[in-house]
């Protein structure tokens, strides 16, 4: 199991508290899933950990490639006048393939895709730079090989999903 792996390396790293946070679950969830005596749902463990920690995916009909976990944060937000917000509230509960939502809402997915970003080109210089200052705020060289091998792994799983 990599993403166990990768979950006890990042509490032997960070600390459980701020891996639990990052996770959105509490120290007590962490440290029982790093034990392997977790009782509860460990596929949502798993999907939390492989999406804050090793680039796991999905594709939103309103805002493109998101994290998985950021897409079950939308799943959570109220009805809202924000524009935006709107779109996405109505996509989660319109068939997205994403949600865990039960369909309450009629709206044609395909056409909010086409709202979304105009351009989705990968600006790999933009990534390069991004994923630097990040590194140096957390640990440096070492710490950027970590990200730019999960961005790796990331563009392999998108290509991967162009190719089928």
């Amino acid at each position: 199991m990599k993403w166990l792996n990768v979950l006890r390396q990042q509490v032997e790293l960070n600390g459980q508290r701020p891996v639990a946070e990052k996770l959105g679950v509490s120290n007590a969830v962490v440290s029982q899933v790093v034990n392997e005596k977790y009782p509860g749902d460990m596929n949502r463990i798993q999907a939390l950990v492989e999406s804050v920690y090793m680039s796991k995916t999905v594709l939103c009909p309103v805002l493109g490639e998101i994290a998985w976990h950021a897409c079950h944060q939308h799943q959570k937000n109220e009805f809202t006048s924000n524009p935006q917000k709107l779109r996405i509230y109505r996509a989660c509960r319109s068939g997205c393939d994403n949600s865990d939502l039960p369909v309450t809402q009629n709206v044609q997915l395909d056409a909010l895709a086409n709202r979304g970003n105009t351009s989705a080109k990968y600006d790999a210089s933009a990534v390069i730079n991004r994923l630097s200052r990040q590194a140096e705020n957390e640990g440096g060289r070492h710490r950027l090989i970590d990200l730019l091998q999960d961005e790796l792994h990331s563009l392999a799983a998108r290509f991967n999903k162009l190719v089928k």
